[in-house]
């Protein structure tokens, strides 16, 4: 597979709202494209290595021979993603401006090492051998780099557009009622996905 499809299925996936992208926008929406945000991004861009190279080494031998190991963390996952959806939701702190609170950097870490692209990026995206060897490892994350980064930078940006524009339309529980729902749609459809793929393998 050409690395420049590979560059396009990642783009595509990691514009996709989810529950990464959307506390990247709330965080813009409160602090705005400053240097916590940015953070943000980078703490984003470590936790999706961690979780892409880990699901890539380890993938086939625990399908192989302990499929339910597979399946137990991806329902964690996803109970992970339902506790920061109902801690959103239940959260009423706000900045003196009325805007949210920004999501903390180890919240967003492990909501990104919890969030189940990386699944897809180690399985389905990254060319067949990809974690036999270093320089096609190398060439892989290199890419997944140079498009995750920009792509959360927007997500931030985009939230901070609506955080100037939009002030005292969108109040700061509103926010992080929204980012909680699309939070927990996501959740409820990897969760269905999980069983679907348990009952029916």
């Amino acid at each position: 597979m050409a690395m420049y499809y590979v560059a396009i299925a990642m783009l595509t996936v990691l514009l996709v709202p989810g529950p990464t992208n959307s506390l990247l926008l709330q965080s813009g929406i409160s602090r705005g494209l400053g240097i916590y945000s940015l953070k943000l991004v980078a703490a984003e861009w470590a936790a999706y290595l961690i979780q892409i190279t880990a699901w890539g080494l380890s993938i086939d031998a625990l399908i192989e021979h302990y499929g339910w190991v597979v399946v137990a963390i991806k329902v964690l996952a996803v109970l992970f993603l339902f506790y920061i959806s109902l801690k959103l939701w239940f959260s009423i702190h706000q900045e003196p401006d009325g805007k949210p609170s920004p999501i903390s950097i180890p919240a967003l870490f492990f909501a990104t090492l919890n969030n189940p692209k990386g699944l897809f990026f180690a399985t389905l995206i990254a060319p067949s051998g990809t974690f036999l060897h270093m320089e096609s490892y190398l060439s892989f994350m290199a890419i997944f780099s140079l498009v995750v980064i920009p792509v959360g930078v927007a997500w931030t940006a985009l939230g901070a557009f609506f955080g100037r524009k939009l002030p005292s339309r969108i109040s700061g529980n509103r926010i992080n009622r929204f980012v909680s729902v699309v939070i927990g749609l996501f959740a409820v459809m990897t969760l269905y996905n999980v069983a679907a793929t348990a009952i029916f393998a």
